[in-house]
């Protein structure tokens, strides 16, 4: 039972899944869900083990990016379970190889950088700001501690920057840009005539009629078309978190004390806007190279204090790249987001003021605080609608849970029937009528109801386990009724075998007709007198680039990868359509397309488009190589 309720706690937080998606590794799993044995591992990069869990918040974070394009369409291919598992795999081993890669390379990322990355992620912002009470509460709800989470942040973003490095250096010449103008802008001279199935069906509507023993041959060889699925009716009974709402008592001194409790949410924290401008020193560093760094902050700050531009000084001597660009604009922050040194003076500094200089691991600063953004919090009258709805919910989850308990042993206990559950649990035993594998109406178009319901354990007979088919919504399943799959007899399908017939006869007659007259145009036919004499005609075009509109898609394709003609020669090709039509081409001339034509606007866009598809190429070759030199050994059991 304890494992019903911790597969029903993913529901309840898979919004935090969703927010959190982008973040590399998907740290936020499900702990109490995925807890595992630390020695248990996944897959080992050279002398680094991979453990279980960190592949499991990967996978978790693939399946609910995956369930958010197809929403609920779970029997999407997209959704298909092995693919996940090697998506996941995949990814974080991918990871671990760049990192592994970058920091051999001397790649790094200092601390200021990472907690730069780190406040700029909308998740841990709230009103566009970092959030700090936010960021340690999601960490905290899931079990992750900022250490790990900082740390996997920092290997991510250090192998990012390896890759990147290669694939910046990707390049397209213009040579190489110039020839594929000379085939993209390409244009054919062609001619073409089309043999149509639905001409030749109807020409040969009064042909005999097929014997029975064709009929009965064509059915039994195409029986699967005309299967009737396996199906199943329900009988099903129903726990929701949302029918307790009402049932549920409010005290007001328990709102009272939510709303203490949750106090910090409910409000802006303060917010200061400063500047500063930075000398590195950091850590490690030598008496003398100190002593430098403070000797250059001090005649920075002279200048300040002498009346010079503090934005003018940061752009020009501040060590910050990312802030001296902006006059050392650091923007709206909140306390704890800048390292605690930094904090503590910013902090306690009023509008205009100018600080002396601040050490702290990253060098020397000097501040400016341009502004203060005064924090608020919501009254407990603003809000109390919100807790109590809040409270409500939470107290019918845990009735849920409890209630969940009582139905899951009911139904277990009695395997047979749901009568005795519903009649203890004042229930109602619904009904849904037929469907199949693939789709159904009401509750059977959760995919987890439809695999229950035709699992070996339902089809003999018992009631299912409680099925997840909602946000605190749950149901426990049977079999009412059994429709084996079957067949629809011939008798009843007979007409359709025989359209399926005349089809397939059309199609051959089309294709051995098509066969023939190409070989008569190949031996110089003319190709008017041909078409005319089979009540087709014979089209044949200007000079015509890739993109015309006036020619079959398909057709049009087959003639541009026809192989060139020398002057005075013919092409020819025959072509099988989709839809059974037979076509015949002919290629008169082939004229390259004029880079010089092509406007710079154009060129520069399609350059670009080449050079990214080139980097990311060579991204996934450089991905491909390291992979190919590490050892790399996968435990796919512990998937």
């Amino acid at each position: 039972m304890l494992g019903l309720i911790r597969e029903r706690a993913q529901g309840f937080i898979a919004w935090v899944i969703v927010i959190l998606i982008i973040i590399p590794f998907a740290l936020f799993g499900i702990n109490e869900y995925f807890e595992t044995d630390s020695n248990v591992y996944v897959a080992k990069v050279n002398d680094v083990s991979i453990p279980e869990f960190e592949y499991r918040r990967v996978y978790q974070s693939e399946r609910a990016f995956r369930q958010s394009l197809v929403g609920d369409n779970l029997d999407s291919p997209f959704m298909n379970e092995e693919s996940i598992k090697r998506s996941a795999l995949d990814r974080i081993v991918n990871t671990e190889v760049m990192s592994q890669a970058a920091s051999s390379n001397g790649f790094d990322v200092g601390d200021q950088l990472l907690l730069q990355a780190i406040a700029s992620r909308e998740e841990f912002q709230t009103d566009g700001a970092f959030d700090q009470s936010l960021y340690n509460n999601l960490l905290r709800s899931n079990n992750i501690s900022p250490g790990d989470f900082e740390e996997n942040v920092r290997r991510e973003m250090m192998a990012n920057q390896f890759v990147s490095g290669v694939m910046d250096l990707a390049i397209v010449t213009d040579y190489e840009l110039d020839e594929l103008l000379r085939v993209q802008e390409q244009t054919r001279e062609i001619g073409y005539l089309l043999l149509k199935v639905e001409a030749l069906k109807s020409a040969d509507a009064d042909a005999p009629q097929f014997s029975d023993e064709e009929i009965k041959k064509h059915y039994d060889k195409n029986i699967e078309r005309f299967a009737l699925p396996e199906q199943v009716s329900l009988e099903y009974v129903e726990l929701s978190s949302k029918d307790l709402l009402s049932d549920i008592e409010v005290d007001e001194a328990v709102l009272l004390e939510l709303y203490e409790d949750r106090i910090d949410s409910f409000g802006l924290p303060e917010e200061r806007h400063a500047r500063h401008i930075l000398v590195n020193a950091e850590e490690g560093a030598s008496d003398a190279d100190l002593e430098t760094a403070r000797s250059k902050a001090t005649d920075l700050l002279a200048k300040i204090k002498a009346g010079e531009s503090f934005e003018a000084l940061a752009k020009e001597y501040s060590d910050d790249a990312g802030s001296a660009i902006e006059g050392g604009d650091l923007g709206y922050f909140g306390r704890g987001m800048m390292v605690t040194a930094f904090d503590d003076v910013v902090f306690t500094m009023q509008t205009g003021e100018v600080s002396e200089l601040v050490q702290t691991p990253f060098g020397f600063h000097i501040i400016k605080l341009e502004d203060i953004r005064e924090g608020s919090t919501k009254s407990f009258e603003e809000v109390r609608a919100d807790l109590e709805l809040s409270y409500r919910e939470q107290q019918a989850e845990d009735v849920l849970f409890d209630r969940l308990e009582i139905l899951s042993n009911l139904t277990y206990e009695n395997p047979d029937s749901l009568m005795i559950a519903a009649e203890q649990m004042g229930l109602e035993i619904k009904e849904l009528d037929f469907f199949d594998r693939n789709s159904g109406e009401g509750i059977a178009a959760n995919a987890k109801v439809r695999a229950a319901a035709f699992s070996s354990e339902v089809m003999a007979g018992n009631n299912s386990e409680p099925l997840e088919v909602g946000e605190n919504h749950m149901a426990v399943i049977r079999i009412a009724e059994h429709k084996p799959l079957s067949h629809r007899p011939l008798d009843e399908v007979r007409d359709d075998v025989i359209a399926l017939l005349r089809d397939h006869s059309a199609k051959s007659a089309v294709v051995t007709l098509g066969d023939s007259l190409l070989k008569t145009l190949k031996d110089g036919a003319d190709s008017a007198a041909v078409a005319a004499e089979h009540n087709v005609e014979w089209s044949r075009t200007e000079l015509i680039n890739r993109k015309d509109s006036t020619v079959n898609r398909a057709l049009l394709n087959a003639a541009f990868r026809m192989a060139r003609p020398t002057e005075g020669e013919t092409k020819w090709h025959g072509l099988e359509l989709m839809n059974g039509d037979y076509a015949i081409i002919a290629l008169y001339q082939v004229k390259d397309g004029d880079p010089s034509s092509i406007d710079e606007a154009t060129r520069a866009s399609l350059k670009s488009t080449l050079q990214r598809t080139r980097s990311q190429s060579e991204g996934a070759y450089l991905v491909d190589s390291l992979k190919q030199q590490a050892v790399i050994k996968e435990f796919p059991d512990n998937l």
